[in-house]
């Protein structure tokens, strides 16, 4: 069984609940600009966002096209005269004020806290996720909070993971595991890295992209079994 020392972690979807917090603050955003509400518009603005967050990563757009475009789109969609911008500004403020966690992260971090090095790697945006690492129980868990955004380079680019084992003393690729839910992104990542993976994959998709993962798993839980 091969050895580690460092824990990357995605955050959003595979320790953070971001489907939740990013429900939350949709409403939220949707009272403040008095826009009815209903799953049908969470619905699409999740399928616009992920999409977009999508092409980011394959680094098709920019962050601020991003952000810009989620609300421009939703709002071509409803007929609204609201500004995309602002929209986004007002959204982003909530969504900082969330940090709800998925399934055993807190047990399962709290588990490997003794005997790893765990970090956290993430494309989230820099406003959204210090304010939410600001209010996580987790975040004391954690030797290292890396950040795409403030590190001007994002996962799945090698330059991130080179940036990430730069700043992480004594980093070996070789002792080290990232672990993520998204194929594009982690998965990508730590194979352009050269460094072990495990993909969380709760829902049981199938691997289309036919990306190389060290290891799958369903629950956070079944990291204890992989981990020695």
């Amino acid at each position: 069984m091969q050895s580690y020392r460092d824990l990357l972690f995605d955050a959003d979807g595979t320790l953070l609940d971001f489907d939740l917090s990013e429900k939350k603050a949709l409403e939220q955003t949707l009272v403040h600009y008095k826009i009815p509400g209903g799953k049908a518009i969470l619905t699409q603005y999740h399928q616009i966002n992920a999409a977009l967050w999508e092409q980011f990563n394959q680094g098709q757009i920019s962050r601020p096209q991003l952000l810009y475009r989620r609300f421009e789109q939703l709002c071509l969609a409803l007929g609204l005269q609201e500004d995309p911008e602002e929209m986004n500004r007002f959204y982003m403020g909530r969504l900082s004020e969330h940090a709800d966690l998925l399934e055993d992260s807190a047990e399962i971090c709290n588990i490997l806290f003794k005997k790893y090095n765990l970090y956290i790697i993430t494309n989230g945006a820099s406003l959204t996720q210090h304010g939410r690492f600001s209010i996580c129980p987790l975040t004391p868990l954690f030797r290292g909070i890396f950040i795409s955004e403030d590190m001007g380079v994002q996962k799945p680019q090698k330059a991130y993971f080179d940036a990430v084992a730069a700043a992480i003393p004594g980093f070996d690729p070789r002792a080290a595991l990232v672990v993520g839910d998204s194929l594009s992104s982690d998965m990508l990542g730590a194979h352009n890295a050269g460094i072990d993976s495990c993909w969380y994959n709760p829902r049981g998709e199938e691997n289309q992209s036919g990306m190389p993962c060290t290891y799958e798993i369903r629950r956070l839980r079944e990291l204890l079994c992989i981990l020695p």
